[in-house]
């Protein structure tokens, strides 16, 4: 008597891309943690844009791997266009193209207990000897001008606030939204709290990190008596791994 074994399905890990070769280095070493996790199945990373190899010709190489079940797994914080429009339409109409693939979206990482971890360590991974009590934060989201994404992000403020037992907590937007960042970093400044942590509420390095941490400078360099301790994006938190395998294995048509 024989025993197939059916193959488990291939992954995709689908980023938006970006023009930072950090942001894409980071975004591959992510992918490289997770296949270390789970070594059974194919795995790669691609994009929509800005890098290699597409989500489009990601589907087409495992389909001329011969292989007929894949799973698309969306590396995103928020429910914005590529997530609800630019990644389905791609499944959509390579499912068009090729009948007999099956094909699988994963759910966004949101707002999961799991997110919230990760920030909770990005945060303790900068915080002073003085401990929480005595520290500012502000999270600085991506702006938009969809409600439910700056609601996010005001909604990880008031839990990490609760959680860490913070002097005070704060969210503001580096652009699109308000308040702005530079602003709240100047209101900072003028507080009782002599050391302030800035939290990018980011998966990855890139533009927007770059433009957050040069806004944080110009305001450290105005006001010396304020210490300004940047946090690095969660996407590298081990929390953040386990979560985008739990979305793996809960992934449907």
């Amino acid at each position: 008597m024989s025993h197939d074994t059916i193959a488990p399905p291939a992954i995709i890990l689908c980023g938006h891309g970006s023009r930072s070769p950090d942001a894409a280095k980071e975004f591959n070493e992510l992918a490289r943690k997770i296949q270390r996790k789970i070594p059974g199945q194919p795995l790669m990373a691609a994009f929509l844009e800005f890098g290699s190899p597409t989500i489009r010709d990601g589907l087409q190489t495992y389909y001329d791997q011969g292989i007929r079940e894949i799973i698309l797994q969306p590396i995103t914080l928020y429910k914005a266009t590529h997530t609800t429009h630019d990644i389905p339409k791609i499944i959509s109409e390579f499912a068009k193209s090729h009948p007999d693939v099956r094909l699988h979206y994963g759910s966004l990482l949101g707002l999961s207990p799991s997110v919230i971890e990760a920030a909770a360590k990005a945060v303790i991974s900068v915080m002073p000897e003085i401990g929480a009590e005595g520290c500012k934060l502000l999270l600085v989201g991506r702006g938009s001008k969809d409600r439910l994404i700056t609601d996010q992000t005001i909604n990880l403020c008031q839990k990490l606030h609760e959680r860490l037992d913070l002097g005070d907590s704060q969210y503001c937007y580096s652009f699109d939204s308000t308040p702005r960042l530079s602003s709240v970093l100047t209101q900072a400044a003028s507080s009782h709290y002599n050391h302030v942590i800035i939290l990018p509420y980011l998966l990855f390095s890139g533009r927007l990190l770059s433009n957050i941490y040069d806004e944080i400078d110009v305001v450290a360099r105005k006001y010396p008596a304020f210490s300004f301790h940047k946090a690095p994006p969660i996407g590298g938190q081990s929390p953040i791994i386990e979560a985008i395998i739990e979305n793996i294995g809960t992934a449907r048509p």
